[in-house]
């Protein structure tokens, strides 16, 4: 399937998934922005507020982070109307500090809508899965959206809540210009986090000077940077007040963080990597790309489920296998007639 097929598929998947509990010029709220350095966060955020504001017309009232959440502040700014969780990989026990805000929403607003956008499901203590399952059940009116075959049965078992498999929203994005040539014939771009495999890596060093990084660093002074660049922008926008200033403040962050990892991705002419987001951007730029996986099987889940058909994508079980793949990629294309 060609990557623009793919796309304007998953894109309207998600689009109608949103549109069937909110609807238009309806005022709501998107919690848990992802203020820290992963690339693939902010994606997630900028599709999502695409496609909400596509269907509602309209930016969200309140904003937060997981860490400065105001229930009050909520209330105040959105009197009415419903709460949208940020989807992503880290529904479960891995990232407490996220659950804790759902776990913290669902508890404060059973008067409210909550729907969580599209979520990796993982778990490793059956107590925290009790503690979640308790806040889901006593709330009336909590949609489930999940991302990969898995997390679909998981919450299906475990939590007594409308659960729908629908795809990341990072592809409200749509499809993406490549924003510079290739530089390399590969890229590698690999976790250093709590979820990178153990692998062997030293079948990668055959490929000698090329890009080996993760994009989970930024330079000094980025934050306050945009602070200063969203106090100039809001007014030009008319969005005067506070909740209005930080909605312009956290995109601002996020489309600064996406094009840092798309030009990352754009230096290759291909790319070996164990991130989902990268190997959704690679999609949505149509970059040929081996994708391996992290430690609980989320980016293999998420292409079985959706992204298997896209002919610019082939999946590797270690980097020596991803090295044969890459290969297998540059041979097709040869025989395709294609770069």
């Amino acid at each position: 399937m060609q990557h623009v097929q793919l796309i304007h598929r998953d894109r309207e998947a998600l689009k109608r998934s949103v549109s069937s509990l909110i609807g238009l010029e309806t005022d709501y709220a998107l919690l848990d922005f992802p203020d820290y350095t992963n690339v693939g966060d902010s994606a997630i955020w900028l599709g999502s507020v695409a496609v909400i504001k596509e269907v509602t017309k309209r930016l969200p009232r309140y904003v937060s982070t997981c860490s400065d959440f105001d229930a009050s502040a909520l209330r105040a700014s959105l009197p009415e109307g419903s709460i949208f969780l940020l989807g992503g990989g880290n529904f479960g026990d891995i990232y407490v500090s996220h659950q804790d805000l759902r776990i913290k929403v669902l508890r404060e607003f059973r008067d409210r809508r909550i729907i969580h956008l599209p979520q990796s499901i993982t778990f490793r203590d059956r107590s925290n899965v009790r503690e979640t399952a308790d806040a889901i059940a006593h709330h009336p009116d909590f949609h489930m959206f999940v991302r990969d075959k898995a997390s679909l049965r998981f919450a299906q078992q475990n939590f007594n809540c409308p659960t729908t498999l629908v795809p990341d929203a990072a592809f409200g994005l749509g499809p993406l210009e490549r924003p510079c040539a290739p530089r390399y014939p590969v890229v590698l771009l690999l976790r250093e986090d709590l979820e990178r495999v153990a692998y062997d890596y030293s079948s990668l060093e055959a490929f000698g000077d090329v890009p080996w990084m993760d994009w989970i660093r930024e330079h000094r002074g980025f934050h306050t940077l945009h602070r200063l660049k969203a106090r100039l922008v809001s007014p030009l926008t008319g969005r005067w007040t506070g909740s209005d200033r930080r909605v312009v403040l956290f995109n601002m962050l996020a489309r600064t963080r996406l094009k840092r990892g798309l030009s990352a991705l754009a230096q290759g002419d291909r790319v070996i990597t164990d991130r989902l987001h990268a190997h959704i951007m690679c999609t949505l730029m149509n970059i040929e790309h081996v994708a391996m996986d992290n430690n609980y099987g989320k980016i293999h889940g998420y292409i079985d489920a959706w992204t298997s058909p896209y002919d610019g994508v082939v999946k590797a079980n270690n980097p020596r296998q991803a090295v044969a793949m890459l290969d297998f990629l540059k041979h097709r294309a040869a025989q395709l007639g294609t770069p």
